[in-house]
């Protein structure tokens, strides 16, 4: 069985690790954060 200390370890890296769907969901609000502003710029030319 683990020490305490390897298990403490184990659950700090995993927590320090990114979580996937905030990461899919970050992507996608970025993406369309980012054609609203292309479309801003556009139509100020």
């Amino acid at each position: 069985m683990a020490s305490k200390t390897q298990k403490t370890e184990k659950i700090r890296a995993r927590k320090a690790r990114a979580n996937k769907t905030n990461i899919k969901t970050n992507l996608k609000r970025l993406v369309r954060n980012l054609e609203v502003l292309e479309r801003i710029s556009a139509s100020q030319q």
